[in-house]
């Protein structure tokens, strides 16, 4: 089969002409973000904290900015709203009662770029009863009025942007219990059916596959826009020579080195990544048809992923950000990780940025290909001795006070000498399954004359 080559295009003037991002974006009141301010990097951010900082915080409330976007778009589009859940509560002590009070009002500010110039916009909940507003978002109505209209129209030099997100849930929660059906001719703005919904679509995903498939072989040639979301999947999932639908198996297949596997066959590690890749390539390809082969790659957007890492063994860890970034050059990305293979993989650019969420100005030293794991482990993201295991480390700590407790012992009366027995014991019991560790602080407490006899 021939594969048709749509005509070259220039991709620094694409670039300037067709773009999405967002430069910084301020929360105020937003979860537990009273006023903070993120500046992001135009191709790839990676937010890292402890638990309970707040990051997946950080991607809900850019979804909730990139959701002003579809004020001017008709369905299956959906703006996202302030919930009113995620209105900032905070605690007062009022005689002997602790009371909960919201603080209003609540507001998402972005400031970045649609299309080619730039551009400033806020949703703002000023009520619990009432609406996320749309006065503050004109501009970018405007913007994508212009664009709902064009579409409309039939203009084929309207390329649409694409945004998504992926949540932690994007595995197990799917959005409709879908048979695998062939799709019909639909609109451009389907690209952006449930594309803010942190839950997944596979259904749809793997009617897309079938669909084009039978198009390829009824055409007899190969579709361009089908080749480019195949090799988008392929970049990110390294060991894999193809993907594509089995009409006999009725199944999504890829072909990995010595097997043959249908996609919900894979393990959470493969599917993770299969089902990124799939459904950002998808979506490129249905918003811009137009740019066939080029879709992925040209298509512009902000795509958010909560635990990046997910299900991912360390070797893809290392891969992933990369894998990512190849696959889909025009994209800003916004993920979160746990992970420090994903942190020591982000290349050394001004393109990207690492946003540590434990640091007061939520910025990280600057790390990457020249730090080691343990570096980033101990230094980034505060985790103590991080060549130790934890039990070793107890270990450690145990010895330590241990031995600061038989300092004690010359100067002890009675009754602290007692103290301090007791509290040994409570030191010791964790580790009797260890001897020679046991026996060791035992060999020490016994030298201290403790005990009534001290070791000769």
């Amino acid at each position: 089969m021939q594969l048709r080559v749509p005509p070259p295009v220039n991709p620094s003037q694409f670039r300037q002409n067709h773009c999405m991002r967002i430069n910084t974006v301020h929360f105020r009141n937003f979860k537990a973000f009273d006023q903070e301010w993120f500046e992001l990097a135009p191709r790839f951010n990676l937010v890292i904290g402890d638990n309970g900082t707040g990051k997946t915080s950080v991607l809900d409330g850019l979804s909730v900015g990139l959701g002003a976007f579809f004020l001017g778009f008709p369905e299956p589009t959906k703006a996202r709203s302030i919930q009113r859940e995620e209105v900032r509560r905070q605690f007062f002590f009022q005689g002997t009662t602790w009371t909960r009070e919201p603080q209003l009002p609540t507001s998402i500010e972005c400031r970045g770029q649609i299309v080619d110039r730039p551009i400033q916009w806020t949703r703002e909940l000023t009520s619990l009863d009432g609406r996320t507003t749309r006065q503050l978002s004109k501009d970018i109505r405007l913007i994508s009025e212009t664009l709902h209209r064009r579409v409309t129209q039939g203009a084929a030099d309207i390329v649409l942007p694409l945004i998504s997100y992926y949540g932690t849930g994007r595995l197990w929660v799917q959005i409709k219990d879908r048979k695998v059906e062939t799709l019909s001719p639909d609109t451009r703005f389907m690209g952006y059916l449930d594309c803010l919904n942190p839950a997944s679509d596979e259904k749809r995903l793997l009617a897309w596959f079938k669909t084009q498939e039978m198009v390829a072989l009824q055409q007899r040639e190969s579709s361009p826009t089908l080749e480019a979301c195949r090799q988008a999947i392929l970049a990110c999932v390294s060991d894999a020579t193809h993907v594509g639908f089995d009409f006999s198996r009725d199944e999504l297949m890829l072909r990995l080195p010595g097997r043959e596997m249908p996609f919900n066959y894979l393990s959470d590690g493969y599917r993770n990544m299969v089902a990124i890749a799939a459904d950002i390539a998808v979506r490129c390809a249905t918003l811009n048809p137009a740019l066939g082969a080029n879709a992925a790659s040209m298509t512009p957007g902000v795509v958010l992923i909560d635990e990046i890492d997910l299900h991912l063994h360390p070797k893809w860890q290392r891969r992933v950000v990369t894998d990512l970034m190849r696959a889909f050059p025009m994209m800003q990305f916004v993920a979160t990780t746990h992970s420090p293979f994903v942190i020591q993989s982000l290349p050394q650019s001004d393109d990207v940025r690492l946003i540590n969420l434990d640091n007061a100005n939520n910025a990280a030293a600057t790390v990457g290909e020249n730090s080691s794991i343990e570096d980033i482990t101990e230094e980034v993201q505060g985790v103590e001795l991080p060549q130790m295991s934890q039990r070793k480390l107890d270990m450690l700590h145990t010895a330590e006070e241990y031995y600061g407790l038989l300092r004690d012992i010359p100067n002890a009366d009675e009754t602290r000498r007692q103290q301090l027995s007791q509290k040994l014991d409570e030191l010791l019991l964790p580790f009797s399954d260890d001897p020679a560790y046991h026996a060791f602080l035992i060999a020490q407490r016994q030298a201290s004359g403790l005990d009534g006899r001290a070791a000769k």
